[in-house]
């Protein structure tokens, strides 16, 4: 059994219309970054008052990670529902990688610029980073038990996709092939698990 992801401490009791204007600073973050970004241009674009935005989070550093924290959440929560819906671990290894790829498609290098110079945000993504890494480890594990994976090692399998994923997110990394996060994801997902599958011999 996959262990369940764990629960954030962003899970604030917000009302519906809190609820929205989160969703709507999940776009804008991710496209345009959330450095730059002031709570009175944030006020005027969400139509809502400063007083509002101050209800969800004391600041604006401490509104992008409330924000950071329950779209990384998601990720998880779609990952793990997703890899209890099947048996095969290839399958199950496949349906729990996914969401990185889908949720981060709006990802921009800007945002991922203002992660990496945000020692906070930083380390939401890394602690993020490291129980996705976890559960790929379980899901290894099985799918090497039952034959279905080649025998590597489990661990070194997730520490290199730890490591992997961490180079991924530097800007740096993602500018010289001119590729998306969630491209460079998906990328890496299929080599990933290309190379552990056990194909069958002729």
């Amino acid at each position: 059994m996959i262990a369940a992801p764990s629960n954030s401490l962003t899970h604030v009791r917000l009302g519906e219309r809190h609820e929205k204007i989160i969703a709507d600073l999940e776009a804008i973050f991710l496209e345009e970054g959330f450095r730059k970004r002031t709570i009175n241009d944030l006020s005027m674009r969400l139509k809502c008052s400063k007083r509002t935005l101050y209800e969800i989070a004391p600041s604006k550093q401490e509104l992008a990670l409330l924000v950071m924290e329950r779209w990384l959440e998601r990720i998880r929560h779609l990952g793990w529902v997703g890899a209890l819906e099947f048996d095969d671990p290839v399958k199950r290894i496949g349906a729990y990688l996914s969401p990185g790829v889908s949720e981060s498609r709006q990802a921009s290098r800007q945002f991922m610029e203002d992660v990496q110079t945000f020692r906070p945000a930083l380390a939401l993504l890394e602690a993020h980073q490291r129980e996705r890494t976890n559960i790929l480890r379980e899901i290894l594990d099985d799918g090497i038990r039952r034959g279905r994976f080649r025998g590597f090692h489990s661990q070194l399998v997730a520490e290199v996709f730890l490591a992997a994923v961490g180079r991924i997110n530097e800007i740096a990394v993602l500018q010289a092939p001119q590729i998306s996060l969630s491209e460079a994801f998906a990328e890496l997902f299929q080599l990933i698990l290309h190379g552990i599958v056990e194909h069958p011999a002729p």
